[in-house]
């Protein structure tokens, strides 16, 4: 197999909760003096598929019933940085409502990407409008500056249209074993899959997950039980790992990089701080920047999937099912379509500056694209790689890296200098904080649903992983 990206010796993926590309990126080049420099490909369509003023939702739930909209517009910067609070709706039903309205879907909807205003009001009856507000660039301006210093992607879809789990199991496995709900309680069982880094392991290619939480364990290896394997131990590190590894130019081939979800999280989550992650954000690209090794990483910033958050593009049909367990899966569903855009930003000096990208295949970008750049850059035999058809059909990210000779200038990133308050621990969690302690139960083989009835809030939680490391460790 010919290899690609001869000039990079590490590639590192840093992944965020549950936000869509209109909610952080949305605004980036609307009314801005600077505009991108480089569309990829040519031929796809010079321009940014942002968004515009007069783009809108419908308050009243009679609009599908033909009675006229009362409009809700995309509002321009957020109210603060836990908006939208509360947490919106996430699941495979409440998505496809958020994208389709009532109807089911199809190619030609009727009402696309219109139910995000109705369908947040069953959770946030005080303040629905809040699922129509956007970060705009100088409220994020980490992720901004990064995106318009290398490449933006306008055009990548997470997985699945919708949760946390099948969407990462996407990344690290090309399938989430026909899942498509996390599952209550999650069952780490459910997703016993073989993973990238079983395939890494198994070729002699250095990898490493590096977590930022203080108490919880790597959700990666919670929910993975091939990566449960004491012997793989070394493979899971702190955040510090990290810094120290980019710091000696040590860092392994493929590096996946974990926010803290639980104590002060950072992961972006609804309501969860977002400037929290934009300063973990900061952390990496400061990291990786420094590093000795600079000229030859490769960085992707991406978010899991779009948590119910607001983005005007409706979702491609005609994703490939990624195998037989998934034709159909759970819901009837033969993961046929792409969830919801969600940001993804490159980052490398061989990155023209100003760069929107798109694919250059029939198949758009999803989360399995950084699984076939994997394969590509180390060239994996088919007969090692994994055997998702998703990964096979998905574009890589080669043509991205357009230079020859990595760029000699560090763009100064500023990060935001206020003060984040500690996220309280008294409100109940969410359904990503509640799986990774079922899955830490199931491995440590604990009765679940006795551990789950004893979970109310994160302060139970916090305690709940406190226990395990004094007991046994993570």
């Amino acid at each position: 197999m010919e290899t690609i990206l001869s000039q990079v010796k590490n590639i590192v993926v840093v992944m965020f909760e549950n936000r869509s590309f209109d909610n952080i990126c949305g605004w980036l080049y609307t009314n801005s003096a600077t505009q991108p420099s480089l569309y990829l490909p040519a031929g796809s369509p010079q321009k940014f598929d942002g968004l515009d003023p007069t783009f809108w939702n419908p308050s009243n739930h009679s609009y599908f019933s033909g009675e006229p909209p009362l409009k809700v517009p995309v509002a321009y910067g957020c109210s603060d940085y836990t908006t939208p609070n509360p947490d919106p709706e996430e699941t495979f039903d409440e998505v496809t409502f958020q994208l389709y309205g009532p109807e089911a879907p199809s190619p030609t909807p009727q009402w696309p990407m219109q139910g995000f205003f109705v369908n947040y009001e069953k959770t946030a009856s005080s303040a629905p409008g809040r699922i129509m507000e956007s970060y705009s660039p100088t409220q994020v301006p980490v992720i901004s500056a990064l995106a318009q210093n290398y490449a933006l992607s306008d055009a990548w879809f997470c997985s699945v249209p919708s949760q946390t789990l099948p969407n990462r199991s996407f990344v690290h496995a090309g399938t989430s074993n026909g899942n498509v709900n996390n599952g209550d309680p999650a069952d780490p069982f459910a997703w016993d899959v073989r993973s990238i880094f079983s395939v890494l392991h198994s070729i002699g290619a250095s990898w490493a997950v590096y977590s930022d939480a203080v108490l919880a364990p790597s959700l990666t290896r919670s929910f993975f039980p091939e990566l449960w394997d004491p012997l793989l131990q070394d493979h899971f590190k702190n955040f510090g790992a990290f810094q120290a590894a980019c710091a000696d130019n040590s860092l392994p081939q493929y590096s996946f990089i974990e926010p803290r979800f639980l104590w002060d999280p950072n992961d972006e989550h609804p309501p969860h701080d977002v400037s929290k992650g934009e300063q973990f954000l900061f952390q990496v690209w400061k990291s990786v920047s420094e590093s000795p090794g600079w000229n030859s990483i490769l960085l992707v910033i991406t978010y899991d999937e779009h948590g119910g958050c607001y983005d005007h593009v409706l979702p491609p049909l005609g994703a490939v099912t990624p195998d037989a367990v998934s034709n159909p899966g759970k819901e009837n569903f033969s993961f046929d379509r792409f969830g919801v855009r969600v940001p993804t930003v490159l980052v490398s000096p061989l990155i023209q500056a100003g760069t929107v990208f798109r694919s250059n295949t029939a198949t758009p970008y999803d989360h399995t694209s950084i699984l076939a750049t994997l394969r590509d850059w180390l060239g994996i035999a088919d007969s090692d790689m994994l055997p998702s058809r998703r990964i096979a059909a998905a574009p890589n990210l080669a043509h991205v890296l357009t230079l020859t000779v990595s760029r000699k200038d560090t763009p100064v990133i500023t990060p935001l200098e206020i003060t984040t308050s500690q996220t309280p621990l008294i409100p109940p969690l969410n359904d990503l904080q509640r799986t990774l302690v079922a899955g830490t139960a199931q491995r440590f083989g604990m009765d679940v649903p006795t551990v789950m009835a004893q979970i109310k809030s994160h302060q139970d939680a916090v305690d709940f992983f406190k226990q395990r490391i004094s007991a046994a460790g993570l």
